[in-house]
């Protein structure tokens, strides 16, 4: 049974995507993958939107280049490009990890964080395990545990993760002051070896004493060739020192940057803009941009919890 509805999504702010939904018995429960849509070729219209996919099947692995599933009713792999991957909602998970996620999502993130070992121990999926530390570490920033979120950051960053996993670093994408704990923790890891630390890092300390050592950190990251991912973030995140009259100059060529992010990498610098844009004045814009993440949260993201 096939299911259909409409979709917005900031890479076209006020057009529709329009997401298909393929439901397929199973004995056991699938996982559910959101897809971002491939480009148009050149003999394919762009002119409407195209659409997100919904794939239901078992994943067989994924990291930071593809990920292997097989979908329902087929016997093949099939192949897609890791960056293509906005979300995987698992089909079933243990007891604890479902209480975890729900106690994080209640704001109850002493309780999420604290859930973490005994889940590992369990050794779900590796792409999990890491989503999973990953969401840890923003709970670990949310209590005031910023040692630990950092050193749980600076453990992933040991290997490539996938796009998804990366989305959920636990960057500050608004401006606002950090308690003097984890202003503390970024300042003694801003020159960490591990470039997702510092991106992190950097972000707590933008709106603090120390901004002009973040910013500096920030410029150096952006120009890294070898780690696109933390560069693209880190210029996004640098936005976020733009005057008003730098938003209103820049504010149309920074949002032809954020359509040309990977989806799985909007939610954050969008969640910047909305801020930039409010501050600036600029309300329609930031209004057009809110309304997008409220009417079409794709995936869950830490920044649309604050």
């Amino acid at each position: 049974m096939k299911h259909c509805y409409t979709m917005t999504w900031t890479r076209t702010l006020t057009a529709g995507y329009l997401v298909c939904v393929t439901a397929i018995a199973t004995a056991q429960t699938p996982e559910r993958i959101w897809l971002q849509p491939m480009p148009p070729t050149r003999a394919e219209s762009d002119w409407y939107p195209r659409a997100i996919t919904i794939v239901e099947g078992a994943v067989v692995d994924f990291d930071h280049q593809q990920l292997r599933v097989i979908a329902a009713g087929d016997e093949a792999e099939t192949i897609v490009s890791a960056r293509r991957v906005i979300w995987i909602e698992p089909g079933a998970v243990s007891s604890e990890q479902a209480d975890a996620i729900e106690q994080y999502e209640s704001g109850n993130y002493a309780n999420a964080l604290s859930a973490l070992p005994a889940i590992l121990k369990q050794r779900p999926p590796v792409w999990r395990q890491q989503w999973l530390t990953m969401m840890a570490a923003n709970a670990a920033w949310k209590t005031s545990r910023a040692d630990i979120a950092l050193e749980l950051v600076s453990q992933l960053d040991r290997r490539p993760l996938p796009p998804l996993v990366i989305a959920w670093l636990p960057v500050a994408w608004k401006n606002g002051g950090q308690s003097a704990v984890v202003v503390q923790a970024a300042k003694a890891r801003l020159q960490d070896p591990s470039l997702a630390v510092q991106l992190v890092a950097a972000s707590w300390l933008l709106s603090s004493a120390d901004r002009s050592e973040a910013t500096s950190v920030l410029q150096s990251l952006a120009t890294q060739t070898d780690r696109t991912d933390i560069a693209r973030q880190a210029k996004c995140l640098a936005w976020r020192t733009a005057t008003p009259p730098q938003v209103a100059a820049s504010s149309q060529r920074w949002q032809q940057e954020l359509m040309k992010l990977p989806m799985v990498w909007q939610v954050g610098p969008t969640v910047t803009l909305v801020d930039k844009f409010q501050s600036a004045g600029q309300d329609e814009s930031a209004k057009r941009l809110k309304w997008s993440l409220e009417l079409t949260p794709i995936h869950p993201h830490p920044a649309l919890q604050d």
